[in-house]
This record gives structure tokens, sequence and C-alpha cells, in this order.
């Protein structure tokens, strides 16, 4: 069974890609929790999953007790490790449990232009995540991405800490046979390197 390591995240475009939906989210006026903005990087993560038989931004995924989640992106949230973007946004707390993330001023990107990371059919189908789920709250995409039938990857119980999604798993979950699944990873491996990601912030 096979993972990708936490080294191979696309760093520059998981910035472009938090800022795309924090600029949506922007000009809605609406507030974006962490969880809120985990849901939906994870759902556009799994949709190039299944769109184009390979990761958006190449983070390791993971499920947790509140639903399966991109996990180097979220220990940035979190502050576990350096925030590399804070020229793109910042995270607040308001007093409870609760992080809240918003675009900082002098944001590096001014539009969705600025998305030169992304292929065209990417930024339509990160167009289609916002389309569906960007109104929904955080309670509703948790709910939402805890229903078995809809995300079999999802697989957590209580006592458990972090369970590793395996990209098998995970491609088998969106619809690749078994046939197709050993050449799909291998692909993915190939160019999923941290060599073929380092490209800069």
């Amino acid at each position: 069974m096979t993972q990708l390591s936490s080294e191979c995240l696309d760093l520059k475009k998981t910035g472009q890609l938090v800022y795309f939906f924090l600029k949506k989210a922007s000009e809605r006026q609406m507030h974006v929790t962490k969880l809120r903005l985990i849901k939906w990087i994870y759902l556009a993560e799994r949709e190039s999953y299944k769109e184009f038989g390979e990761p958006l931004i190449n983070d390791k995924l993971c499920s947790l007790e509140h639903g399966p989640v991109p996990s180097g992106i979220l220990s940035i949230i979190e502050g576990k490790k350096e925030n590399v973007w804070k020229d793109i946004f910042s995270v607040a707390r308001d007093g409870s449990r609760h992080q809240y993330l918003q675009l900082v001023e002098n944001c590096v990107y001014s539009s969705s232009d600025d998305l030169d990371r992304f292929s065209d059919a990417e930024v339509q189908l990160i167009e289609s995540v916002w389309a569906e789920y960007g109104v929904w709250s955080s309670k509703r995409l948790e709910t939402h991405l805890h229903d078995a039938s809809a995300f079999p990857e999802w697989n957590w119980k209580q006592g458990d800490k972090t369970n590793w999604i395996e990209l098998e798993t995970l491609l088998s979950s969106v619809g690749f046979s078994d046939d197709q699944i050993p050449q799909v990873v291998s692909n993915i491996v190939a160019f999923s390197s941290p060599q073929a990601t380092s490209s800069g912030v």
C-alpha cells in the first residue's frame, strides 16, 4: 500500500488554492474556519484524483475524528509547522477553540488569474468544488464527509489517532478498478516526488 511523502506537498500550488477559497469566501463576506477550509481542500484534492487520476497539491491524506483531511496544510494552519504563506493569509482565534483564516491586506495574489500553478482544467475543477460546497457550513461539510457510502476512504473510530489514507484505497473509492490502480499509483509516485514539486512558494 502506498502513501505520498509529506515532503511532496506543492507549497506554491497549495498557497494558491488557499487563496482561491479565501478570495471566494471574502467576496461573500463569509467567515472561514480551519475546518471549513480544510474540507474544501480535501474535496478538491479528492476530485482531482477522481477526474485526473492524480493529486492536485500532493498532500498526504489522513482520517481524523472530524473526517478525512490533507495533513500537510493542516499542520501549518494549526501552527505545528511554520506558516510559509504569511504573505497570503493569517490565522486567528476568536477566544474559543475555533481558528479563522483570512487573506492578509497585501496578499501577493489579487485574482484567479494569478493561479499560475493550475491548468485550465484544474481551475474548472476547483470552481466546481466551490460552486457545490462553497456555501456549506463547517458542520454540514463535516457531516457530509462522514458519510461512509460517499467517502469510504474515511476510516476512524474512537481511540484512533491518525489513520493514513492509502492511495490504493482512495483510488478505489473514487471509481478506479483493481486493474487500473497499480499503474495509476505508479504514475502518481513518479510525478509527485519532492524534486518534482519543490518549485518554491
